[in-house]
């Protein structure tokens, strides 16, 4: 009886370890499946437009696209004639890189990098923040689609590598662009290692190990598997797994015992990754051993169920966090904004009372990576929750939207106190001495805000945004307000 007790138990565990895992593999699938897809999409639209380069010209229309879509070329590339008729038709593929930005809110970045040496690219990227140069041919989004290392135009996905405006590892999924069997460039879509850690802390609600790594063993994504984990490095799978481990078959489906673990399996089809999710089987036994036991081992099951609640309190804990905390700041992400900021702005909506949405944004980021290197870079992003807990109100709401972008929303203030209360901030900034290490630097932010009411936060934000721009444009270091009307 208690060995037919001990093997159900025992399989009801597996199942839920089952149950989690196809979960996170078949997100992750279903992830790539989608940015394949939108890959394939943008290489039939830039092969169609680039078909008909020489209908294109710089018109009026063309020089507003250029502004929206961010043409960034070498100086003599931008003024070569050869290729004037390539950038204007690439303009046109602007509005395809946006829908596909646009409806996968994850893409780090979209964009056609042409082997004449300019690149359209969505989300807008300051020329401040971003320079063209020669030596990006030998970045992995180029170099692996050209002719020598994609001789037979294929999707492909690189290795990981940093991205070159401050957003850390990530991966490229690209595709070559050939017209009349010439090689011109490629469409690209950047994903962030950070995204990918995102969907293991979201699904895994067990305490096993799991990580996804490409071909060239480099660990894409993890959970509950590497102390001091620091996303600005990349680790390798064979550091953390045996042979056995590296080398087992998908499982299809199911968790199966291999090398002392019970693990779970997955290749991920149509790219270079491996999920797999696992466990030291000497564990689960050991807790389906407690389930049977207990009148026998009364004291110890006491102890551990003491034990396994802390350390529930403290999963839990940390769960919650993930969920609506930024790792580096400290400060609510993106989503949390969300969740709360709807129920702020609809409450307002309500009582007919504005409210102030605002863009922070780090002037001149690359720059201090650049000089100081990331880690200095972290430091001063870190600092940004500091100074605007400092200043804003207990009922004020602010979250790191990404990078070095902050977003705030403030209800029940006046615009006049808006203004005052940026300024405040604005200067701080200004005057504030960041150490890290042994550097010591300081930089200044800029502004955008929307104040009064829209038909949502949405439009808010959206509106905040293009003031931000503004405050670019106009020299950086500044305050620029929208108002609704």
């Amino acid at each position: 009886m208690s060995v037919l007790f001990f093997v159900f138990v025992n399989k009801k565990q597996t199942s839920e370890m089952e149950h989690v895992a196809r979960n996170i593999a078949s997100t992750i699938s279903f992830k790539a499946s989608n940015a394949k897809a939108a890959v394939n999409y943008l290489q039939l639209s830039a092969t169609q437009i680039l078909s008909n380069k020489d209908k294109f010209n710089f018109t009026s229309e063309g020089n507003n696209l250029i502004n929206r879509a961010n043409l960034l070329a070498l100086p003599n590339s931008k003024a070569d004639k050869c290729y004037a008729k390539e950038q204007a038709a690439a303009l046109f593929l602007s509005e395809n890189l946006k829908l596909v930005s646009t409806q996968n809110k994850k893409f780090a970045w979209v964009y056609y990098f042409s082997k004449h040496h300019f690149t359209v690219v969505y989300p807008h990227i300051s020329a401040d923040d971003f320079a063209l140069n020669i030596e990006m041919e030998k970045e992995p989004f180029f170099a692996y689609a050209t002719p020598k290392y994609n001789p037979n135009a294929r999707l492909f996905f690189t290795p990981l590598y940093t991205d070159l405006i401050g957003k850390g590892l990530m991966i490229t999924i690209g595709k070559p662009v050939y017209v009349k069997g010439e090689f011109l460039g490629t469409v690209d879509i950047d994903i962030t290692l950070n995204h990918i850690d995102n969907i293991f802390f979201n699904l895994d609600t067990l305490e096993n190990k799991s990580l996804l790594y490409n071909d060239k063993l480099q660990i894409v994504g993890s959970s509950n598997l590497i102390q001091d984990f620091n996303r600005s490095k990349i680790y390798r799978a064979d550091k953390y797994l045996s042979k056995e481990l590296l080398n087992a078959d998908d499982t299809e489906g199911k968790v199966e015992y291999v090398d002392g673990n019970f693990i779970f399996v997955h290749k991920i089809e149509g790219t270079p990754f491996t999920f797999i999710y696992f466990q030291k089987a000497s564990l689960i036994w050991l807790k389906t051993f407690g389930y049977i036991m207990p009148f026998l081992f009364f004291l110890m099951l006491f102890v551990v169920i003491a034990r396994l609640y802390e350390k529930s309190r403290t999963v839990m804990k940390k769960l919650q966090e993930q969920a609506t905390k930024d790792y580096l700041t400290g400060a609510y992400n993106r989503r949390y904004f969300f969740d709360v900021g709807v129920t702020v702005f609809l409450k307002a909506q309500r009582k007919k009372s504005p409210v102030a949405v605002v863009m922070l944004d780090i002037d001149n980021f690359k720059k201090i990576n650049d000089r100081y290197g990331h880690k200095a870079g972290d430091v001063g992003i870190m600092q940004i929750k500091k100074i605007l807990d400092k200043h804003l109100r207990r009922s004020d709401l602010f979250a790191r939207f990404g990078g070095e972008e902050f977003c705030i929303l403030l209800d029940d203030i006046s615009l006049k106190d808006t203004e005052i209360l940026l300024e405040k901030i604005r200067k701080e900034f200004a005057v504030n001495v960041i150490v890290s290490n042994k550097y010591k630097f300081c930089y200044t932010v800029s502004f955008g805000v929307a104040y009064g009411m829209l038909d949502s936060l949405e439009e808010m934000i959206n509106l905040a945004d293009k003031a931000l721009y503004k405050s670019k444009e106009n020299g950086k270091n500044s305050v620029t307000v929208y108002e609704t009307h």
